[in-house]
């Protein structure tokens, strides 16, 4: 698999991550994703800070996906800047889910669950496993969407902080 070392990112990208070992070790999981992906990336282009043991798998197999732009593992800032920047997120990331609702970026899961249900629940992620025709059918949905509900305040309001101090000082 023909990797980038560098690439330019454009503006309206989609963000993805692939690194569990449900996709990663089993190969037709994994192919299945990348072609999906590979699909995408003819309309939008998709950028995956490639997981070292992704990358090892996927040099291994016999597929070219050079239209998807594989660029190394990023730090934590570049993450933010790369998950702020992005269209929407696609992974299979536990982490990268949930971080993906505090930018109100909408996500689909490369998984065939998740442990944020509330997050699918409320309609900002979808799960969509690693069938390439599920994966495709959550894009084709996610690209029509023009408004999703991220004002929830799923996690609370942001004020826990205070009413803890609060607390303490009354006791």
């Amino acid at each position: 698999m023909a990797i980038k070392p560098e690439c330019e990112i454009k503006n309206n990208f989609i963000l993805c991550t692939i690194h569990r070992a449900e996709n990663t070790d089993d190969v037709k999981r994994l192919k299945n994703i990348l072609e999906a992906l590979s699909e995408i990336a003819k309309d939008k282009q998709v950028v995956i800070p490639l997981h070292p043991r992704t990358k090892k798998i996927l040099e291994s197999l016999d597929s070219n996906h050079t239209n998807l732009t594989i660029i190394d593992p990023v730090g934590y800032l570049e993450m933010v800047w790369l998950i702020d920047n992005c269209d929407f997120v696609m992974t299979d990331s536990g982490g990268l889910q949930k971080e993906a609702y505090f930018f109100e970026k909408p996500c689909i899961t490369l998984r065939d669950e998740t442990e944020w249900v509330e997050l699918v629940n409320c309609g900002v992620n979808t799960l969509a496993g690693a069938i390439k025709d599920d994966i495709l059918n959550a894009y084709g949905l996610i690209s029509k969407q023009n408004k999703r509900n991220f004002i929830l305040n799923l996690y609370g309001s942001g004020d826990a902080s205070r009413l803890i101090i609060e607390e303490l000082l009354n006791f």
